[in-house]
């Protein structure tokens, strides 16, 4: 069972002397960005102070947007962190998502969307394969809930805003995407519900997931 700290902006899902996981809350930063108010105020900062307490550091080696709340894995030695790393790079990281979009759609409808996506800073952009890095994603339209369509996402490469662009593609509004999709909802909907790792990694334990906030019967997926 997640230990829920209701001030601190994660849950620690699973802790041992490699590796910790979390359920980073909504609307923080992973790590800290050039602005002096998220210097203090991002996950990796309290992550730090939880583990100095223990005469342990903690070592990133992934990010989740501001506005999506979800599974991720920090390492606590160099070692697993490279390990780690190379699993994100190689793609052999299932990493499972859950969103929300305004239209309703029809169900049981699977989506695979390739997009070359280029980084210019903290810039995103649809490019071409000259330019840009391939994005897969693998949408599929699963159960109504009142404000919208709940989808199971999965993506096959690790591209900034890629699940956003992917929606976008498809004429769907993400709800709360106020970047592409321009919407106002009170929050973003979109979850990063599971991580899994292959044997490679080496891990005690290579499969980390939350309870689903909108898919119904996450079994069935």
């Amino acid at each position: 069972m997640p230990q829920r700290n209701n001030k601190a902006p994660y849950d620690l899902l699973y802790e041992d002397d490699e590796i910790l996981v979390v359920y980073k809350k909504r609307d923080v930063f992973s790590v800290s960005t050039n602005d002096p108010a998220t210097f203090t105020h991002n996950l990796f900062q309290y992550l730090q102070w939880y583990a100095n307490r223990k005469g342990e550091k903690v070592l990133v080696v992934h990010r989740l947007d501001y506005e999506t709340s979800g599974v991720m894995i920090f390492a606590k030695k160099p070692e697993i962190k490279e390990r780690l790393q190379k699993a994100f790079e190689a793609h052999t990281v299932g990493r499972f998502y859950e969103a929300v979009i305004a239209e309703k759609i029809p169900l049981n409808e699977s989506h695979h969307v390739e997009q070359y996506l280029l980084e210019e800073g903290p810039h995103v952009s649809v490019s071409d394969p000259e330019h840009g890095k391939l994005a897969v994603t693998e949408i599929t339209s699963h159960n109504y809930i009142q404000i919208g369509t709940a989808l199971a996402i999965e993506i096959k490469s690790g591209r900034h805003n890629q699940i956003r662009f992917a929606l976008d593609s498809l004429h769907c509004t993400l709800l709360g995407d106020k970047r592409i999709a321009h919407n106002e909802a009170k929050r973003m909907y979109l979850n990063a519900y599971k991580l899994t790792f292959p044997s490679e990694v080496q891990l005690k334990k290579s499969e980390f997931e939350v309870p689903p906030l909108w898919l119904a019967d996450p079994q069935s997926l």
